[in-house]
């Protein structure tokens, strides 16, 4: 069976079992590689232009994959931790994965695979939306227990967040690291002679009237204002807080900037959070490549899955 569409992900993904879910109305030929599918596919690929993929006794070619979704590093293994072999094999893995996706180069990509690690890290994404005019809150990355003191002393009010994406696991469990409010304090206790283990990325607090999050799919852009029950609150994201979703239009010179950031780092799809604050002007907070988005569209009935879908099958 020649395949179409490929999606690359990991099995605990459920936006993707989701887009699955609206795909299959229109098209049977997509293929589903979850990481921990590794031991349960027969692979038989080689440069000469085999490119055959045995999954449940079925047969698929991936020679005429036109469209791949890529959601998740594959790095997840359903192999014995404990075995001492275990990260030289999963280094293995996983350059095999990278590798036969590489391969597909005259795909569409959504998202482009090391355009997505790329577009990850928080501080080259201040840069690029700095780079395009995008406003951005007083920042700095610092590993200087002084320079990280003066900056809270200077701001009224400071956050911390993760440079990552804060996911933490311990385990079989699972932890988020949100972006917080740091007191002006802080780092008083510190001895400034010592170097923190790593560096810490400080953000003045903007004031705020509404977060934003905002869905880019090319040229198209979704964008819904999300109000919280408690304004003091930093980071919508926390599950306990209870919160409320209205789809609204931005500027038009906004919506042509966040286009261009998506541009700039090479990605088709992309979530972008900003901040509207009182004074009616938006701060740029951060860009996700692979950013939720189902629940957005469950809440306001929003057609991004159909976009999506729509790149897939080439039909913009």
């Amino acid at each position: 069976m020649d395949i179409k569409i490929l999606f690359i992900t990991n099995q605990d993904d459920i936006s993707v079992d989701y887009l699955i879910s609206k795909l299959k109305l229109k098209t049977k030929s997509y293929l589903r590689i979850d990481s921990e599918d590794i031991n349960v596919i027969d692979f038989n690929i080689n440069p000469n232009g085999e490119f055959i993929l045995i999954k449940d006794n079925k047969k698929y070619n991936l020679k005429k994959v036109s469209s791949v979704v890529f959601k998740r590093t594959p790095i997840k293994f359903n192999f014995d931790l404990k075995d001492s072999n275990q990260n030289y094999l999963n280094n293995e893995r996983k350059h095999f994965y990278e590798g036969l996706y590489l391969c597909l180069k005259d795909a569409k990509w959504i998202n482009p695979m090391f355009s997505t690690h790329i577009a990850e890290r928080k501080l080259f994404q201040l840069f690029e939306a700095k780079k395009i005019g995008l406003k951005t809150p007083v920042s700095i990355l610092t590993n200087n227990p002084i320079t990280a003191d003066n900056f809270l002393k200077n701001n009224k009010k400071s956050i911390i967040k993760p440079i990552s994406n804060g996911l933490q696991v311990l385990e079989n469990k699972f932890y988020s690291i949100y972006t917080s409010e740091i007191p002006n304090d802080f780092f008083d206790d510190y001895d400034k002679n010592i170097l923190f283990e790593t560096p810490v990325l400080l953000q003045e607090r903007i004031e705020n009237e509404n977060d934003i999050r905002v869905v880019i799919i090319n040229d198209k852009v979704f964008s819904v204002e999300i109000t919280k029950n408690d304004k003091s609150e930093v980071d919508w994201r926390k599950p306990e807080i209870k919160k409320s979703y209205r789809q609204i239009t931005l500027p038009q010179e906004l919506s042509n900037k966040l286009i261009m950031l998506n541009k700039s780092l090479n990605l088709v799809y992309s979530a972008i959070d900003l901040i509207k604050r009182p004074d009616g002007k938006f701060v740029f907070l951060e860009i996700n490549p692979v950013g939720e988005w189902v629940w957005l569209e469950s809440e306001l009935n929003l057609n991004i899955s159909e976009t999506i879908i729509n790149e897939l099958l080439w039909l913009r």
